[in-house]
Protein backbone atom coordinates (compact mmCIF):
# COMPACT_ATOMS: atom_id res chain seq x y z
CA UNK A 1 0.00 0.00 0.00
CA UNK A 2 2.91 2.27 0.82
CA UNK A 3 4.15 1.62 -2.92
CA UNK A 4 0.68 2.80 -4.14
CA UNK A 5 0.49 5.94 -1.98
CA UNK A 6 3.87 7.20 -3.28
CA UNK A 7 2.56 7.14 -6.53
CA UNK A 8 -0.61 8.45 -5.69
CA UNK A 9 1.22 11.42 -4.60
CA UNK A 10 3.22 11.99 -7.66
CA UNK A 11 0.15 11.74 -9.47
CA UNK A 12 -1.44 14.41 -7.63
CA UNK A 13 1.97 16.34 -8.79
CA UNK A 14 1.28 15.44 -12.15
CA UNK A 15 -2.26 16.25 -12.75
CA UNK A 16 -2.07 19.63 -10.55
CA UNK A 17 1.01 20.53 -13.25
CA UNK A 18 -1.39 19.14 -15.74
CA UNK A 19 -3.93 21.61 -14.58
CA UNK A 20 -1.15 24.60 -14.55
CA UNK A 21 -0.66 23.88 -18.47
CA UNK A 22 -4.18 23.59 -18.79
CA UNK A 23 -4.68 27.22 -18.16
CA UNK A 24 -1.31 27.84 -20.26
CA UNK A 25 -2.80 26.66 -23.15
CA UNK A 26 -6.35 28.75 -22.63
CA UNK A 27 -4.18 31.83 -21.96
CA UNK A 28 -2.15 31.34 -25.34
CA UNK A 29 -5.25 30.34 -27.20
CA UNK A 30 -7.32 33.34 -25.74
CA UNK A 31 -4.28 35.69 -27.10
CA UNK A 32 -4.66 33.87 -30.49
CA UNK A 33 -8.22 34.37 -30.47
CA UNK A 34 -7.13 37.99 -30.10
CA UNK A 35 -4.79 38.13 -32.68
CA UNK A 36 -7.49 36.32 -35.36
CA UNK A 37 -9.88 38.70 -34.64
CA UNK A 38 -7.40 41.93 -35.21
CA UNK A 39 -6.57 40.40 -38.47
CA UNK A 40 -2.80 41.33 -37.78
CA UNK A 41 -0.96 38.70 -39.21
CA UNK A 42 2.29 39.14 -37.03
CA UNK A 43 0.52 38.88 -34.12
CA UNK A 44 -1.61 35.36 -35.39
CA UNK A 45 1.85 34.15 -36.20
CA UNK A 46 3.34 35.21 -32.84
CA UNK A 47 0.09 33.61 -31.07
CA UNK A 48 0.03 30.70 -32.56
CA UNK A 49 3.90 30.03 -31.95
CA UNK A 50 2.88 30.32 -28.57
CA UNK A 51 0.54 27.67 -28.27
CA UNK A 52 2.16 25.44 -30.79
CA UNK A 53 4.73 25.50 -27.62
CA UNK A 54 2.47 24.53 -25.33
CA UNK A 55 1.09 22.07 -27.20
CA UNK A 56 4.58 20.03 -27.48
CA UNK A 57 5.10 20.17 -24.12
CA UNK A 58 1.82 17.80 -23.48
CA UNK A 59 4.16 14.75 -25.53
CA UNK A 60 6.50 15.59 -22.07
CA UNK A 61 3.33 15.13 -19.63
CA UNK A 62 1.73 12.65 -21.39
CA UNK A 63 4.60 10.21 -21.35
CA UNK A 64 4.97 10.85 -17.57
CA UNK A 65 1.51 10.21 -17.35
CA UNK A 66 1.45 6.91 -18.90
CA UNK A 67 4.79 6.02 -16.73
CA UNK A 68 2.32 6.89 -13.38
CA UNK A 69 -0.07 5.12 -14.78
CA UNK A 70 1.73 1.82 -15.86
CA UNK A 71 3.23 1.66 -12.67
CA UNK A 72 0.08 2.05 -10.51
CA UNK A 73 -0.98 -0.46 -13.05
CA UNK A 74 1.16 -3.61 -12.39
CA UNK A 75 1.09 -2.56 -8.54
CA UNK A 76 -2.58 -3.68 -8.70
CA UNK A 77 -2.30 -5.95 -11.25
CA UNK A 78 -4.93 -4.27 -14.51
CA UNK A 79 -4.20 -3.17 -17.63
CA UNK A 80 -3.04 0.49 -17.31
CA UNK A 81 -5.34 1.17 -20.30
CA UNK A 82 -8.00 0.35 -17.34
CA UNK A 83 -7.17 3.16 -15.41
CA UNK A 84 -8.05 6.76 -15.09
CA UNK A 85 -8.54 9.39 -12.82
CA UNK A 86 -11.66 8.37 -11.64
CA UNK A 87 -11.22 4.35 -11.59
CA UNK A 88 -7.78 5.56 -9.43
CA UNK A 89 -10.22 8.08 -7.41
CA UNK A 90 -12.60 4.94 -6.52
CA UNK A 91 -9.79 2.43 -5.98
CA UNK A 92 -7.60 4.23 -3.24
CA UNK A 93 -10.91 5.25 -1.44
CA UNK A 94 -10.34 8.42 1.18
CA UNK A 95 -6.74 8.77 0.02
CA UNK A 96 -8.27 9.86 -3.21
CA UNK A 97 -10.28 13.18 -2.01
CA UNK A 98 -7.22 15.46 -2.97
CA UNK A 99 -6.83 14.08 -6.28
CA UNK A 100 -10.97 13.58 -6.82
CA UNK A 101 -10.90 17.16 -6.28
CA UNK A 102 -8.22 17.98 -8.94
CA UNK A 103 -10.00 15.48 -11.65
CA UNK A 104 -12.46 17.99 -10.89
CA UNK A 105 -10.69 20.97 -11.53
CA UNK A 106 -9.05 19.03 -14.99
CA UNK A 107 -12.14 18.31 -16.01
CA UNK A 108 -13.70 21.97 -16.12
CA UNK A 109 -10.01 23.82 -17.29
CA UNK A 110 -9.89 21.00 -20.36
CA UNK A 111 -13.53 22.31 -21.20
CA UNK A 112 -12.82 25.90 -20.98
CA UNK A 113 -9.79 24.72 -23.45
CA UNK A 114 -12.20 22.67 -25.74
CA UNK A 115 -14.77 25.66 -25.93
CA UNK A 116 -11.98 28.29 -26.85
CA UNK A 117 -10.61 26.07 -28.87
CA UNK A 118 -13.61 26.09 -30.94
CA UNK A 119 -14.25 29.61 -30.75
CA UNK A 120 -10.96 29.95 -32.50
CA UNK A 121 -11.76 27.56 -35.37
CA UNK A 122 -14.64 29.24 -35.95
CA UNK A 123 -12.99 32.92 -36.20
CA UNK A 124 -10.33 31.23 -37.95
CA UNK A 125 -12.63 29.58 -40.57
CA UNK A 126 -14.26 32.89 -41.19
CA UNK A 127 -11.78 34.80 -41.79
CA UNK A 128 -10.12 32.04 -44.12
CA UNK A 129 -13.69 32.33 -45.67
CA UNK A 130 -13.72 36.09 -45.98
CA UNK A 131 -9.91 36.49 -47.58
CA UNK A 132 -11.13 34.12 -50.16
CA UNK A 133 -14.19 35.85 -50.87
CA UNK A 134 -11.77 38.62 -51.48
CA UNK A 135 -9.66 37.07 -53.23
CA UNK A 136 -12.14 36.01 -55.96
CA UNK A 137 -13.86 39.00 -56.13
CA UNK A 138 -10.36 40.54 -57.18
CA UNK A 139 -8.81 37.77 -59.37
CA UNK A 140 -12.16 36.74 -61.27
CA UNK A 141 -13.79 38.23 -63.86
CA UNK A 142 -17.59 38.70 -62.82
CA UNK A 143 -20.46 37.81 -64.04
CA UNK A 144 -18.64 34.93 -66.58
CA UNK A 145 -18.72 32.59 -63.55
CA UNK A 146 -15.24 31.74 -63.24
CA UNK A 147 -13.54 31.15 -60.13
CA UNK A 148 -10.59 31.62 -58.76
CA UNK A 149 -8.78 28.67 -60.37
CA UNK A 150 -9.90 29.85 -63.47
CA UNK A 151 -7.91 33.24 -63.41
CA UNK A 152 -8.80 36.41 -63.47
CA UNK A 153 -8.90 40.04 -64.40
CA UNK A 154 -5.79 40.77 -62.96
CA UNK A 155 -4.19 37.61 -63.97
CA UNK A 156 -5.09 37.94 -67.48
CA UNK A 157 -5.04 41.86 -67.62
CA UNK A 158 -1.11 41.02 -68.95
CA UNK A 159 -1.75 38.40 -71.24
Amino acid sequence: MNQVMTLLRQLEAHVQEEIGAQGRVLAALEAQGEALRSHESARIVEATAALDREILAQARRAERRTELLTALANVWGVAPATLTLGSIVQRVGDEGRRLARQREDLQHAAGSVARQSQRNGLVARLHQRVTSQVLQAVLVESGDGATLTDGGALINAEG
